[in-house]
């Protein structure tokens, strides 16, 4: 990701944590509220917030002892550390209660007054998570952002390129779209391997296999007429759910390229960033549609909309999933 950029965000981040910690009780809580719509409001943080949140269940109980019997809790790893601080921040910032940081803060702390309580909720929940953001800012923990970008930048700029090449070679066609998106990932910084095998098949991209969290993506094309309707799809997401399985990971990416006129709606009751996802079993399969298809005509003059519809029973359907 561009430097200069990411600088920008640091910088913007290390002002916010700066308020949080020099303000007093009385205004704590309204700032943890404005922290947590900043980060909300920023397409990257907010990526790396919905990643976090994707693996959050797996600290969830112990999170909610904390608020539920004011247990005083230790996590054994940075990661999961991590979890948790996000699951108290946002539970906190939801809240309509002015002391909850404070009830919360009384379990890690002998102190009495309020103001001198709070050191301990900010050394144990607000430091551990702002280096975590910090930290991934130079990571590939961005993953969602960097592919809206991507959308963005196919959407506004290669649209005409990407669909010739699509439409020059269409048995190749997707293996050609899927390097273009290869090519914008690795140009990001993102280290990758590309179709290694696993034990279900081979997964189209998988970013730095020999690291610890591993990136599954895999790239489709959704085009009715050419037998690449929404069941390719729906087949694309459970080779995904496969691969999140094989390679123990919480989250996969489906970048679906439309190269024709129909559009393909994904009525999935939850979306991060405009970009569809769903969950089961402890996974989440992000659903990115880029729209690659030459339209000879402006929006207002192409009359009513066609579409085709994929919806999450018809997935838990192709899955098997009850």
């Amino acid at each position: 990701m561009d430097k200069d950029y990411v600088q920008n965000l640091r910088y913007k981040l290390q002002k916010r944590v700066r308020r949080l910690n020099s303000s007093d009780s009385q205004v704590f809580h309204f700032l943890v509220k404005q922290f947590w719509g900043f980060l909300a409001g920023q397409p990257v943080f907010a990526a790396l917030l919905q990643e976090l949140e994707a693996r959050s269940s797996r600290v969830a109980d112990d999170v909610e002892r904390i608020f539920s019997s004011r247990a005083q809790l230790a996590f054994e790893t940075e990661e999961e550390n991590a979890l948790a601080c996000y699951l108290v921040l946002k539970r906190c910032a939801e809240s309509d209660d002015q002391r909850i940081e404070i009830h919360i803060a009384r379990n890690y702390s002998n102190e009495t007054k309020h103001n001198e309580v709070l050191e301990a909720f900010r050394d144990i929940f607000i430091e551990p998570l702002y280096e975590y953001i910090d930290e991934n800012l130079d990571d590939t923990g961005f993953v969602l952002a960097l592919l809206r970008k991507y959308k963005h930048r196919s959407e506004w700029f290669r649209r005409s390129s990407l669909f010739s090449a699509w439409e020059a070679e269409t048995k190749h066609g997707e293996k050609l779209l899927a390097l273009d998106l290869y090519e914008y990932l690795h140009d990001q910084g993102i280290d990758f391997a590309i179709e290694p095998a696993s034990v279900s098949g081979e997964a189209d991209l998988v970013a730095a296999q020999t690291s610890e969290e591993p990136l599954i993506a895999d790239a489709k094309i959704f085009d009715p007429a050419k037998s690449k309707g929404v069941n390719y799809i729906a087949s694309g997401f459970r080779q995904i759910y496969t691969y999140t399985l094989d390679y123990n990971q919480p989250v996969g990416y489906l970048v679906i390229f439309k190269t024709c006129e129909e559009d393909l709606r994904l009525p999935f009751a939850n979306e991060s960033q405009a970009t569809p996802f769903v969950q089961h079993n402890n996974k989440t399969i992000f659903f990115l549609v880029i729209d690659i298809y030459p339209y000879e005509t402006s929006a207002s003059k192409r009359g009513k909309l066609q579409y085709k519809e994929l919806t999450e029973d018809q997935l838990w359907e192709d899955l098997g999933a009850e």
